[in-house]
């Protein structure tokens, strides 16, 4: 009996584990992505402007 609780303690940690990676991969990811989004963004957003197709910048929608 001591032996199965030992082993299913076991699992539960290494799936403990396993899903923090997960975690931690994915939030780097989406920063990554994030950032190379904005960048993208930034440099369309500069090219327009610097042809006068965009003379304002951009405001958030009011709700």
């Amino acid at each position: 009996m001591i032996k199965r609780m030992k082993k299913s303690g076991q699992a539960l940690v290494e799936y403990a584990l396993v899903l923090a990676l997960i975690a931690i991969v994915a939030i780097i990811v989406v920063k990554t992505v994030g950032t190379k989004t904005a960048s993208t963004f930034d440099n369309i957003q500069s090219q327009m402007t610097a042809q006068g197709v965009v003379s304002v910048t951009p405001q958030a929608a009011s709700s």
